[in-house]
C-alpha cells in the first residue's frame, strides 16, 4: 500500500461512523412523538419532538443513536418538559456512513434555529463538543449540561491514534490533513474548553470517576475554563453507562428545577 493510500485509509477510518440501529425502547420512545424534517447538503433528515413547556434538546455521542438520551428524555417529561432528539448525520437512522464536525455544527444550528426559545441542550461525550461549536447567535440556550465530553479536539486525534494503533508519522500526517481541511480555527472552534471561555451560559458538568475513555481531567479542564458551571464527578461509572446512572438523572433532573 502506498503512503497516498495509507493516508486515504486512516481519513476514511476517522470520518467513519459505526452506525447502531435503534433498539425497541427507542422505537417505543419516537412513536409517541412528533417527527420534523431537514435539509443539509442535499440530504432529509428527521428530529423528534414531544411534549410541552420549556424545550430541553438532547445530543447523543458518536458511534450512537438518539436512544442513549431516551432515559433521561422520558425524566424531563415527566416534569413537564418538551424534548428535542434526532440522529446525528451518519447516526442510528440517519443517512450516511461518514460526517465531520462541520456538517455536524450546521445540523445542529439547523434544527435548534426551527425550536425558538431552547431552556437547556444536554449533551453526552462527543455531542458536547458538537452542540458547543453550534452555538452562535441564532442558536442559544438558558443552560447546558455536559455529560463525559472530551475537552479539546486535539484529545479526538490522540485517542483516534492510539485506538487504531496508527504510526506516528502518519498521524502527523493526519493533523496536517484536518489542519488543511478545516483551517487552524478547527482546534480553537471545535474545543469545548476554548469555548466555554466565552459562551455566557451557566452549565452543569457530569463525568465519571471511572471513565477510562474520556478521562475525569477532562471535566476538570472544562470547569477551570467555564465560569458558569459546576462540576459533578459521579463514582463507579464509567464513560458509555454514565447516561443511565439514576444518580446523574437525578442530577440533571435538579439542576433543571433549580434553574
Amino acid at each position: 500500500m502506498s503512503h497516498d493510500e495509507e493516508v486515504a485509509g486512516v481519513l476514511e477510518k476517522y470520518f467513519g461512523v459505526t452506525k447502531v440501529p435503534h433498539d425497541e425502547f427507542a422505537k417505543d420512545f419516537l412513536r409517541r412523538c412528533q417527527s420534523y424534517s431537514v435539509k443539509l447538503r442535499d440530504n432529509v433528515y428527521k428530529y423528534y419532538r414531544r411534549g410541552s413547556g420549556p424545550t430541553v434538546v438532547l445530543v447523543h455521542g458518536i458511534h450512537s443513536n438518539l436512544g442513549s438520551m431516551v432515559a433521561i428524555a422520558e425524566d424531563l417529561l415527566e416534569l413537564g418538559f418538551k424534548v428535542v432528539l434526532f440522529d446525528i448525520p451518519a447516526h442510528g437512522e440517519s443517512i450516511g456512513t461518514k460526517t465531520d464536525p462541520v456538517e455536524v455544527r450546521d445540523f445542529i444550528r439547523k434544527i435548534c434555529s426551527k425550536l425558538g426559545e431552547i431552556h437547556a441542550v444536554i449533551c453526552h461525550s462527543l455531542g458536547g463538543l458538537w452542540a458547543l461549536s453550534a452555538m452562535n447567535g441564532d442558536f442559544r440556550a438558558r443552560a447546558f449540561i455536559s455529560i463525559a465530553s472530551p475537552s479539546t479536539t486535539k484529545f479526538l486525534v490522540e485517542k483516534f491514534v492510539q485506538l487504531n494503533q496508527v504510526e506516528n508519522e502518519l498521524a502527523e500526517v493526519l493533523v496536517k490533513e484536518l489542519t488543511n481541511r478545516f483551517g487552524e480555527a478547527l482546534w480553537v472552534d471545535f474545543s469545548p474548553c476554548e469555548i466555554v471561555k466565552t459562551i455566557g451560559m451557566p452549565g452543569l458538568i457530569i463525568h465519571g470517576e471511572n471513565d477510562d475513555f474520556v478521562p475525569p481531567d477532562h471535566a476538570e479542564q472544562l470547569h477551570s475554563n467555564w465560569a458558569h458551571a459546576k462540576v459533578e464527578m459521579v463514582e463507579s461509572v464509567g464513560h458509555f453507562d454514565i447516561v443511565g446512572s439514576p444518580k446523574v438523572r437525578k442530577l440533571i433532573t435538579t439542576y433543571l428545577q433549580q434553574l
